[in-house]
């Protein structure tokens, strides 16, 4: 099986940088560098080799959505453009937001 080229586009980590701290909070809230460390390699991953599996379609044709939990996030909801060779991760939002 051919995996995917998997990109996170400038949106994607302009939201991020909107949605999380740039240090970890003192309450455990994880920073922007821990969930790149921890989330987004695992996802990347995992969208590489089966985003049609692990997503749901939308009313537009060829993007898809993810809804999951994280390792560091209770939940997140990731939409990608897809087509046969690639996978483009362009909008983020988690489950508290």
């Amino acid at each position: 099986m051919t995996e995917r080229r998997v990109r996170f586009t400038e949106d994607f980590f302009d939201l991020l940088e909107r949605l999380l701290p740039a240090e970890r909070g003192e309450d455990g809230t994880p920073s922007v560098t821990d969930f790149l460390a921890f989330e987004v390699p695992p996802l990347r991953d995992l969208f590489a080799v089966d985003v049609v599996r692990v997503t749901l379609e939308t009313s537009i044709p060829g993007i898809r959505a993810y809804i999951g939990a994280g390792l560091l996030v209770p939940a997140l909801l990731i939409h990608v453009a897809v087509d046969d060779h690639d996978v483009e991760a362009f909008h983020l939002s988690f489950g508290w937001q």
